[in-house]
């Protein structure tokens, strides 16, 4: 029978290995004692039922389960020798005796016996040869958020994660021990698989700044994985090595986060109901100036130009007014007043239950909350069917998941690309304490306008609550994932499983912009914009598994076949200029006013793959695996590629014990020595060989004509690859009562599929190249324990903290600075330095002589700002961060608090460079109020320098001007005919003028200036639960468990840095250096407050 079933499913599943197989392999040994059913209980170290565990007879095929009270019954003789395993417990072999009870022993070398790895497949943690964190679904929930990607931060070294905004429904960027790729272009986050399936993460903000002016910095956006149910979650597996994911071929580069989400357990059915409220508010928003009005001062000057005085005008939006007068209406309270308290409702319910041949587990999900800013709010529900169903040798199983998400929000930071405007929060923060920011409406509707018909429409401000009421911003995702498997377990050392996934959503994004805004002269009638995005994702996976144990070897080979079919379908839409002014309509415009854009882009991988794993008396462990991928996104002779990845773990304290050498290491328990080399390739994006054309337009004088896009095609790209090496220690001591893991890791990202900017004389502003590296290293360090275990008590703490250094060399001469398009403000903009850092910081700097003094123009006596030049002048990437975990458990109550820390890394302060600009500012209105000193040197000329050759400025002596806000000064100096610089009539101008001319124009040069080398505390989460004891719910005769839960989210943060400095301001989905150490006008940090009940029936 066997034989006719394995040939049958070879055929059907295209295998083209033969084994031998011969009949009665196996013969069961003659029993000399009349077989019986012995009926016996297993239990854990705490008494408790051990559901599942596995009991067979020592020398026969076959066994039992445990059930749900922990009982089993098998047919063997009296006297026969059982053998009894648990995951995470030592194997007890014990002579079978009827009604016998077994308490099993926590395994002392690894209590975590079995972790999920690359492709699901369940191993000894002991057996890794790479560094892998999993995190249970009871310590996510500790500090549950609608994104699961924040539950893990401060949990597990060398994962950084960055909330990008406190607004509803915003994303979150997790990047594992640093960004592999240097473009933009190519998102830098893990990849996320679900059940087996690659699941999208992409983050989008809808339109594209060339059609509608979207643009990553003008709103807010979330990231796909949110689409998930945290609920639903039951263990998160983080793969931060390409030794660790090189299974899972070229898009696992990045690392893995690998879900598994919850199934049915042996026993009744349970059915569990969670329901929690969370009220949440901003935090350390900045604190608006309340000295100066809205306004400045005016400069007078006579016929001929001279100054005659210097006189308040309130014609300007901006506050470097004079000061305000006694009885002025001071309205200090725009700020606060503007951001509401946020509200959540939190509703879950799930089905479950589980026999010996099957389980399934069913979850619906209701997410609803109301954001910090007035008219936004994120709403989620969610479906989830988790089956599987044993027959004779196959395991069948299915999970399907629907979700639908909606945002309501509104443009934040800046307006849209290409016209006028700000965002709301924006203009929160530049609105100022002269005016009552909530009278931005007339009576008849239309826009208050501050200076009535003195600047058109597109050359004014807009008023924040306009924004937000009147222009409306909305996305709508609908998400199917879904996968069939079927395993068969030929026999019980071999097996063959066929899987096949789907992952599908859609998103509709629209925006609407009410009439008599602050837009270009396009849009004053309105304009209307709709994007619809579909993706769509296929993947196949057929691997067959061969584990067989000889004497003390233990081998085993996977191989596999993997298919992935990917498709993106983008549909775009807008029209401006209504017939009918307000009224949102394709058929209000006329077809000159709207316009239409189609893309589509396909791409196929298929990838072989196979893993050989030996092991000598579960000891001593080696892993080699390899794969190859074919892409249709590289040229045909370099779209094949293999890479290889070597893995070994020596489990020092068990080798020494099987070779008899010691037994007792006194307080050390366990101790195991890692180490991993692996290779992983990347392709690229779809069609960056190949150069495309502008859609047919009308042209100068009326022609109508097409020509090439502003990328170039590259038909010579070779695949990114990236090397990586780790090497690690693990201790453990008194019986896993304090636990050590240490890493140290090397990445080499080489044959980087870069975009530079280039001349605009070749006829294109980027083409894709092979050129540059970038370089990782890092450590991490991880210390757990249990400091105290009594009857009643418990204290369980684990700190982790790391360290990642990365770099980026060899570009190409004359490209020697990666930028991101989107992330700039000011002079400062996230880039990478060929031979420096890859967080770094592009900006301006003031020039200085040797000894560092500030060079100055004879001209103003101000420093020089005529150097065009770019210079790396932050790092934005910690120097150390890590996470304190502490749970404190005493009898039916359970506290836990999360601490995170940082040190180090750059950010870049626009939200204070940009109040400063303003006059809002609390810095604008004290330097305005004391004299200005500048300090400097001239440069009195050149010599040429004798080693070099080359000439080199000579520099003065140090001088010094100070500037008195309500004296009168020069501001230009014209050198005379001895030389000698005098100051101009006509540039005489007040003190607190020229002050405000030296923060706006030269303070802000100086990039530096509004950098802070980051040091945090914060205190991310902090949680009370009560579990009502067993006693009192047997009383009710339905519910089984019950739990109430208290906690909060950033309660407390220390910080020499004035704001949050977990910032990303244009968003999570920015690739290449990321957005992360920008901070400029976003939705402000939020604490919130949550109460919830538990309850399962």
């Amino acid at each position: 029978m066997r034989k006719e079933l394995l040939l049958s499913l070879m055929l059907a599943c295209g295998a083209g290995v033969g084994v031998p197989v011969a009949a009665n392999a196996e013969t069961a040994p003659q029993q000399s004692q009349k077989t019986a059913t012995i009926h016996g209980t297993v239990l854990d170290e705490n008494g408790d039922p051990a559901i599942g565990a596995s009991v067979t007879v020592k020398g026969q095929k076959g066994g039992a389960a445990t059930d749900v009270d922990g009982k089993f019954a098998i047919s063997a003789a009296p006297g026969s020798t059982l053998t009894i395993s648990y995951v995470g417990y030592a194997t007890q072999h014990v002579t079978a005796r009827q009604g016998m009870t077994v308490t099993l022993k926590p395994d002392a070398e690894n209590l975590q016996e079995v972790v999920v790895t690359a492709l699901g497949i369940k191993k000894d943690r002991k057996s890794l040869g790479y560094a892998l964190d999993e995190v249970n679904a009871d310590e996510l929930m500790k500090n549950k958020t609608a994104n699961p990607i924040s539950s893990l931060s401060g949990k597990v070294p060398g994962v950084n994660i960055t909330q990008s905004s406190g607004a509803a429904g915003s994303g979150a960027q997790i990047i594992l021990r640093g960004a592999t790729s240097g473009s933009e272009s190519r998102d830098n986050q893990p990849l996320f698989v679900v059940d087996g399936v690659i699941y999208d993460n992409s983050s989008s903000v809808g339109g594209n700044s060339g059609f509608d002016g979207s643009t990553n910095g003008s709103t807010t956006s979330s990231n796909r994985v949110m689409d998930i149910n945290p609920e639903d979650i039951e263990s998160m597996s983080v793969l931060k090595g390409p030794a660790a994911s090189a299974l899972y071929g070229s898009r696992a580069a990045n690392g893995v986060i690998l879900i598994t989400t919850k199934k049915g357990k042996a026993g009744s059915v349970e059915v569990n109901l969670s329901a929690k409220y969370i009220t949440s508010w901003v935090t350390r928003t900045p604190k608006p100036q309340t000295t100066f009005r809205r306004g400045y001062m005016e400069t007078i000057k006579d016929d001929a130009g001279n100054y005659v005085d210097t006189r308040y005008n309130d014609f300007t939006y901006n506050s470097w007014g004079d000061k305000f007068k006694e009885g002025d209406h001071i309205y200090a309270d725009n700020f606060d007043n503007f951001f509401q308290n946020g509200g959540i409702w939190d509703t879950n319910l799930s089905v479950s239950a589980g026999n010996e041949t099957g389980n399934m587990y069913l979850s619906g999900s209701f997410f609803d909350q109301d954001g910090v800013v007035p008219s936004t709010g994120y709403t989620k529900s969610t479906f989830r069917f988790n089956g599987e169903q044993k027959w004779r040798w196959f395991t069948f199983a299915a999970n399907a998941a629907y979700s639908q998400s909606r945002t309501d929000k509104t443009l934040t930071s800046g307006g849209l690309y290409g016209s006028s405007g700000d965002g709301a929060v924006a203009r929160v923060y530049n609105f100022g304490t002269s005016d009552d920011m909530t009278h931005y409406m007339n009576e008849d509707g239309t826009r208050y306008r501050m200076f009535g018909e003195r600047l058109d429409p597109w050359e004014e401000t807009d008023n924040p609550y306009w924004i937000i009421n009147k222009n409306k911003i909305h996305d709508k995702t609908e998400r199917f994932t879904g996968n069939f498997s079927i395993k068969a377990d030929i026999f019980d050392w071999w097996w063959i499983m066929f899987r096949m996934g789907i992952d599908s959503y859609t998103t509709d994004y629209s925006k609407r912009l009410a009439p008599g805004g602050v837009y270009k002269v396009e849009w004053q009638d309105g304009m209307m914009s709709d994007n619809t995005s579909k993706y769509e994702y296929i993947n196949t996976n057929l691997m067959t598994n061969f584990s067989k144990q000889f004497g003390d070897f233990g081998f085993n080979l996977l191989a596999g076949m993997t298919t992935d079919n990917t498709q993106w379908k983008s549909d775009y839409r807008m029209a401006q200029r209504f017939e009918v002014p307000g009224f949102f309509s394709y058929d209000n415009a006329s077809s000159d006013n709207k316009k239409f854009q189609y893309r589509k882009t396909r791409k196929r991988l298929v990838g072989v793959y196979g893993e050989f794993r030996a092991d000598w008396k579960s000891s001593v462990f080696f892993t080699f695996t390899g794969r190859n991928d074919w892409t249709s996104t590289l040229p045909l002779d370099n779209r094949s590629y293999f890479y290889p990845s070597y893995s070994g773990a020596v489990v020092v304290t068990q080798l020494l014990r099987e070779l008899n050498i010691a037994d007792d290491f006194g307080p050390l328990t366990f101790a195991k020595l890692r180490v991993s080399h692996a290779k992983v390739g990347k392709d690229t994006g779809a069609y960056e060989t190949a150069t495309a054309l502008w859609p047919v337009g009308t042209y100068n004088g009326g022609l109508v004509g097409l020509g090439n896009e502003w990328s170039r095609g590259n038909p010579y790209l070779k695949p990114e690859m990236t090397k990586s090496t780790e090497i690690g220690l693990e201790l453990r001591f008194f019986n896993n009562r304090l636990k050590f893991d240490y890493a140290y890791y090397t990445n080499d990202s080489y044959n980087q599929i870069l975009s530079p900017r280039g001349p605009q004389s070749t006829g294109y502003i980027f083409c894709s190249t092979n050129s540059g590296n970038v370089l990782n290293k890092g450590m991490e360090l991880a210390i757990s324990g249990t400091p105290i275990q009594t009857k009643d008590w418990t204290w369980e703490t684990s700190i982790n903290l790391a360290g990642n250094r990365g770099r980026l060399e060899g570009l190409l001469p004359g490209m020697d600075i990666m930028y991101v398009t989107d992330v700039q403000y000011g002079n400062a903009q996230a880039a990478s330095f060929s031979g420096g850092h890859f967080m770094a910081i592009s900006g301006k700097k003031f020039q200085y002589d040797k000894q560092g003094h500030v060079v100055l123009s004879p001209t103003n006596n101000m420093p020089l700002t005529n150097d065009g030049n770019s210079y790396e002048v932050g790092n934005r990437e910690p120097t150390v961060s890590g996470g304190w975990n502490n749970t404190l458990m005493w009898k039916d109550w359970s506290f836990n608090m999360l601490w995170e820390f940082r040190f180090g890394g750059d950010v870049f302060n626009g939200t204070q460079y940009a109040m400063d600009q303003w006059g809002t500012s609390q810095f604008s209105a004290d330097v305005r109020q004391k004299p200005l000193t500048v300090e400097g040197v001239y440069i009195d000329g050149y010599e040429e320098n004798p080693k070099t050759g080359k000439e080199e400025p000579v520099y003065s002596a140090p001088v010094s001007f100070t500037y008195d806000p309500y004296q009168v000064y020069y501001t230009s100096f014209k050198k005379g005919a001895d030389g000698q610089y005098v100051g101009e009539e006509t540039s005489k101008m007040l003190g607190y003028n020229i002050i405000k001319n030296y923060y706006q124009n030269y303070y802000a040069f100086n990039t530096r200036n509004y950098i802070t080398k980051v040091n945090s505390l914060r205190l991310r989460s902090i949680s009370l639960s009560y579990s009502v004891p067993k006693s009192f719910l047997a009383k009710t005769k339905c519910i089984k468990r019950a739990m109430l839960t208290a906690s909060a989210t950033n309660l407390l943060l220390f910080t020499n840095y004035n704001g949050d400095p977990e910032a990303a301001a244009s968003g999570a989905g920015v690739g290449g250096s990321s957005s992360v150490g920008f901070d400029y006008c976003t939705v402000p940090a939020t604490a919130s407050f949550a109460f919830g009940i538990n309850l399962t029936f």
